[in-house]
């Protein structure tokens, strides 16, 4: 029997209060390199543009007009070049980017974040959005978070389960450095990175978001990362049903446009690696084609807009600073462009900010349009711009509650809450009506690694193990002569579970097959304590059976013996029951029943799907055109 007091080699677990400590360590980890990593994005930024070296800078403001002037078109390129550098030094197959990698490490890893890649790839991402790229820094302080947090969990070696809530929370701490927005980050976490929610692995995440936030709140202030027109609760803007309905409109239009991002990324990455084998010109050519986009802007706008986060141009339009039609439909395909040019032609760095920037564009579009078409319904581009935002973020990556959480921290404009739930609901069921895939997992889906896209309460783990238990067994003594046994037993036609006991000790068990009347012993004289079976956990009556499967797993055996009484140390007699991996399994048939997807079309030809075919009834039914039912 595997002891109750063994340890997996996995590691070993700590207290909720130490997990929380360690969560804590990595929160103000997270937001220190949060701080560090916005301080060396700023120092390439302005050596760049402005020819200066300065920590600091503001990316809601718009960058100045560069020193360098036409030349300035070449700033992404020769950042490109340092980002293909970066990657080409690391092996093929650690070089997955940003969240992606994140969430694959927990499904796939182990919760295992290769630390040196990983701060390899922030950097590259961090090049790439302060040389002019099209891109986020988001990206590249969740994967420094994710990275920190997988190095202290081994460091402290903590079993699977908790380095892999550590990974999650150390990617929120990071996501709420960077936007100063720590309940979208924590929601963030338990939609994409925690295949388990619970207290014990909610907590960390809330701990490691709230401590990232609390110290780079010390560095940038209180206030959210993009101010909106102010108005009263008194004069809310959307007052009626009415006033919701080029909201729907507007959703329905988000996904496709998200679907249409989704694939632009997908086909510009095919067509660069058409167009040369080496990664080099693959992506000067990508980043040229920015750069030149990013002074055509400065040169006829006034502001470059597509360079980097365009959190400038974000600002502009929540500010109302930007009122014409053309000029939203500029910005929209502006920024689609440069972005997918920046991420196909092999760039580093998160489309986060790039989805808030586009779906904003196009939300004032749509807003400029309703105004002009019905004037009457009085609403504000404004609104149009945030549900954009929301619909656009919650469209590509699937996260949707976290599209409404994150845009209302980042926004503070309560007012646009019920079209933001509309807009994000219809643009997500529409985007995975045409693709099931975000823009996180598709990626990991292409070669093979399947991610859940829901999470579901399995109620046979919380069941007690008497309710799960099957009590169709024998008990017999290891010196019974293995044939005298199987003399004495019936066929079932199902397996059979024999207790072994040793005096009134017990030793072990033996399952017994159907066609078990066949069996021969290898050895006249075998006994059953011969050939009793040690791997089994006991566990009691009234535990949970997720207990006695984690028990299981630990150790890993194969039968769970349910035993009664008050004995600390149980006998053979006080066995009551036995939970083998068949009902285990076929209880989580039974549970996933309720949530099982729709019958679809089965690939399959009829005379296979049925399990008896009648040829009379079939072709009955055949000429009858009625569709037959499979026989039970």
């Amino acid at each position: 029997m595997l002891r109750e007091g063994e340890q997996g080699h996995d590691g070993r677990p700590i207290a909720l209060v130490g997990l929380s400590l360690v969560a804590l360590l990595i929160g103000v980890l997270a937001g220190g390199a949060s701080v560090l990593f916005r301080a060396l994005v700023a120092a390439i930024h302005n050596l760049f543009f402005l020819g200066t070296l300065s920590f600091y800078y503001d990316p809601n403001l718009h960058t100045p007009a560069s020193w360098l002037g036409p030349l300035v078109i070449l700033s992404p390129a020769i950042g490109g070049i340092a980002v293909v550098m970066l990657f080409r030094a690391l092996p093929s197959d650690r070089r997955g980017q940003g969240v992606s990698d994140i969430i694959d490490a927990i499904y796939y890893r182990e919760g295992r974040v290769r630390t040196v890649s990983a701060f390899a790839k922030s950097l590259a991402a961090g090049i790439q959005s302060a040389s002019g790229g099209s891109v986020g820094r988001e990206a590249a302080i969740v994967q420094i978070g994710a990275a920190l947090a997988s190095r202290t969990s081994r460091l402290f070696h903590l079993v699977q389960w908790q380095r892999m809530t550590l990974v999650a929370a150390g990617g929120a701490a990071g996501l709420a450095g960077a936007f100063n927005a720590p309940l979208g980050s924590i929601v963030f976490a338990i939609e994409l990175m925690m295949p388990e929610i619970s207290a014990r692995t909610l907590l960390p995440v809330t701990i490691a978001s709230g401590a990232s936030t609390f110290v780079t709140r010390f560095y940038y202030g209180l206030q959210p990362t993009f101010l909106v027109q102010t108005v009263m609760a008194t004069h809310l803007r959307i007052a009626g049903a009415l006033s919701l309905l080029p909201f729907v409109l507007f959703g329905i239009l988000l996904g496709f446009a998200s679907w249409l991002m989704i694939a632009l990324l997908g086909w510009s990455e095919h067509l660069f690696a058409r167009m040369s084998p080496n990664p080099y010109l693959r992506h000067m050519v990508g980043m040229l084609i920015v750069g030149g986009l990013a002074y055509g802007m400065m040169v006829g706008t006034g502001y470059y807009f597509v360079e980097g986060p365009s959190y400038a141009a974000l600002q502009d339009m929540l500010r109302g600073d930007i009122a014409t039609l053309g000029f939203f439909a500029l910005l929209f395909a502006a920024k689609v462009i440069a972005t997918t040019l920046t991420l196909g032609s092999g760039g580093s760095g998160g489309v986060f900010s790039a989805s808030l920037v586009i779906g904003a564009a196009l939300g004032g579009v749509v807003g400029t349009a309703t105004t002009l078409i019905a004037p009457g319904l009085e609403v504000d581009v404004t609104d149009f711009c945030i549900v954009g935002m929301a619909g656009m973020l919650g469209g590509t990556t699937g996260a949707a509650i976290t599209a409404i959480v994150m845009v209302f921290e980042l926004t503070r404009d309560y007012n646009v809450i019920v079209p933001m739930i509309l807009g994000v609901t219809l643009a997500l069921a529409v985007r995975r009506a045409l693709l099931p895939e975000s823009v996180y997992t598709l990626k990991l889906v292409k070669k093979g690694h399947e991610v859940p896209d829901a999470l579901q309460a399995n109620t046979y783990r919380i069941r007690h193990a008497d309710k799960a238990m099957a009590t169709d067994f024998e008990v017999r003594p290891a010196a019974q002569p293995l044939d005298e046994t199987i003399a004495s037993l019936e066929e079932t036609g199902t397996p059979f579970y024999l207790m072994i006991s040793d005096g009134a000790r017990l030793k072990g068990y033996i399952r017994l097959d159907p066609g078990f009347k066949l069996w021969q012993a290898r050895e006249s004289g075998t006994t059953l304590g011969d050939v009793a079976r040690t791997d089994f956990v006991l566990a009691r009556p009234m535990d949970a059976m997720f207990d006695v499967i984690a028990r299981l797993a630990r150790r890993g055996g194969n039968l769970a013996i349910v035993v009664g009484g008050v004995r600390r140390i149980p006998r053979a007699g006080d066995v009551v029951g036995f939970i083998s991996l068949d009902t285990m399994g076929a209880a989580v048939i039974e549970n996933a029943r309720a949530y099982a997807a729709p019958p679809t079309r089965n690939p399959f030809p009829i005379l296979y799907r049925r399990r008896v075919v009648r040829p009379i009834r079939f072709w009955r039914d055949r000429l009858r055109g009625t569709r037959p039912e499979p026989d039970a």
